[in-house]
C-alpha cells in the first residue's frame, strides 16, 4: 500500500499500518486520522492529502495508478483510434486534483455516459453522434437539463483532449443546449411537509436534514465541512472556495436551529472534542440520499423531491419572510443575483417597491 497516515498532533506522516506514531506516541487509530497516497514513479513523485476516509484514499491510489499505466499505452497508440474510455481515467484524475464536481462525474460516466461514449473513437465524433445521445435520453424520460449536464461532461473531456494534444480541435464546438423548463425545476417544502420529514427520516441522518434546510448549503458542500471551518461562539460557518460548485469561498451566519446541532455535535464528540481537520457530518452521499428518499416515502411527499430542494426550501422561507433578493444571494453564495431571482415572486415587497419607485 502506498498510503500514509498524518499525526493529528506533530502532523508527521506514517504506513498505514502504524498505530503511534513513533514521534510523539499519538494514537493513529479513529475515524479522525488524515490520509495520504504517497506513489512513486520512475519521473516523479505523487503525494496527495485525502482526508479521513481511507476508502477515498484507497480508491484514490487506484486511480491514480490506472491513469499512468493507461497514459503508458496512449503513447504507444495511433492518435485515431483511441477512445473516450481511454481518455476518462486522466479526465476524472483532472478534476479530482482541480476539485471540479469528481464524484457527480464519475456518477454519471458510469451509469449514463459510459455505454454510449466510451468505445467511440475521439477521430469518429461529430454533431450528429451528440444529437443521436441527447435523443437517446429524451426518449428515455430524462428532463433537457439533466441532458444538458450530461453532455457538459463530454464537451469538457474533448475540450481537455484538445488541450492534451489527441486531437485538433473539439468536434462538439458549437454545439447548442437543449431548451430548459427552468420552473418545473425547483420545489420547496411548506413548514408543516419539512416537519413531517424531519419525523419520518431515521434520527442518524436527521441533524444533517435540518442543517441543510437552515443554512441553505448544497448536500457535497454540508458533508465536505470540517470543524474548522465554523466559530461556534461568533456562529458564523465559512464554505470554502475549493469545496463549493461555483468555487469562491462564502461566510454565512448560522441559523439558531443549525448551531444548535452543531453544539450538541461539538459537545457529543469523541470524549476530547472535534479535530479542525476532521468532517463534522461522517455519512457518505449515497445512504443519505437513500435515507432521504425512504422518509419521503414514509411521509406520503412526493419521491420526486429532491435533496436540492431543501436549499430552494431555505431561499423560499426567507423570501416569504420579506428578506431583501440581495441578502440571499449572499447567504446562498449565488455569483449572480439572476439565479436568486427565481424566488422573487415570493416576496411581494419586492414588486411593491418597484411599483412605488413610478
Amino acid at each position: 500500500m502506498a498510503l500514509r497516515k498524518e499525526c493529528p498532533k506533530c502532523h508527521r506522516k506514517w504506513t498505514s499500518k502504524a498505530d503511534r506514531c513513533k514521534h510523539c506516541g499519538t494514537s493513529l487509530k479513529g475515524p479522525h486520522i488524515v490520509w495520504w497516497v504517497y506513489l512513486r514513479f520512475p519521473d516523479r513523485t505523487y503525494v496527495r492529502r485525502i482526508g479521513p476516509d481511507r476508502k477515498a484514499a484507497e480508491a484514490h491510489e487506484l486511480e491514480v495508478k490506472r491513469e499512468k499505466i493507461r497514459n503508458k499505452l496512449l503513447k504507444k497508440t495511433d492518435p485515431a483510434s483511441v477512445t473516450v474510455e481511454d481518455i476518462w481515467p486522466r479526465y476524472y484524475a483532472w478534476c479530482l486534483k482541480m476539485n471540479r464536481d469528481p464524484q457527480t462525474k464519475l456518477h454519471r460516466w458510469e451509469k449514463h455516459l459510459r455505454h454510449f461514449w466510451g468505445p467511440r473513437p475521439l477521430s469518429e465524433i461529430d454533431l450528429k453522434t451528440a444529437e443521436e445521445y441527447r435523443m437517446k435520453r429524451l426518449r428515455e424520460g430524462v428532463r433537457p437539463s439533466t441532458v444538458n449536464r450530461e453532455m457538459s461532461i463530454i464537451r469538457h473531456l474533448l475540450s481537455l483532449a484538445v488541450r492534451w494534444g489527441y486531437i485538433e480541435k473539439n468536434p462538439l464546438q458549437g454545439l447548442g443546449s437543449l431548451k430548459e423548463n427552468n420552473s418545473d425545476r425547483w420545489t420547496y417544502l411548506t413548514k408543516e411537509e419539512f416537519g413531517r420529514l424531519q419525523k419520518a427520516i431515521n434520527p442518524i441522518y436527521r441533524d444533517l436534514l435540518v442543517f441543510l434546510t437552515y443554512t441553505g448549503l448544497r448536500l457535497g458542500d454540508a458533508l465536505r465541512l470540517l470543524w474548522g471551518d465554523v466559530n461556534l461562539e461568533t456562529g458564523v460557518l465559512l464554505v470554502r472556495a475549493m469545496r463549493t460548485k461555483g468555487r469562491h469561498g462564502y461566510g454565512i451566519p448560522l441559523h439558531p436551529e443549525a448551531l444548535k446541532i452543531l453544539q450538541h455535535r461539538a459537545k457529543t464528540w469523541n470524549g476530547s472534542g472535534p479535530v479542525r481537520e476532521e468532517r463534522i457530518f461522517r455519512h457518505s452521499d449515497s445512504e443519505f440520499r437513500r435515507a432521504f428518499k425512504q422518509a419521503l416515502k414514509k411521509a406520503g411527499l412526493p419521491t420526486s423531491i429532491r435533496i436540492h430542494d431543501l436549499r430552494h426550501t431555505f431561499a423560499s422561507w426567507l423570501a416569504m419572510a420579506g428578506v431583501p433578493i440581495l441578502e440571499i444571494q449572499a447567504l446562498l453564495g449565488h455569483k449572480s443575483v439572476n439565479m436568486t431571482m427565481r424566488y422573487a415572486h415570493l416576496n411581494p415587497s419586492v414588486l411593491r417597491g418597484a411599483v412605488e419607485k413610478i
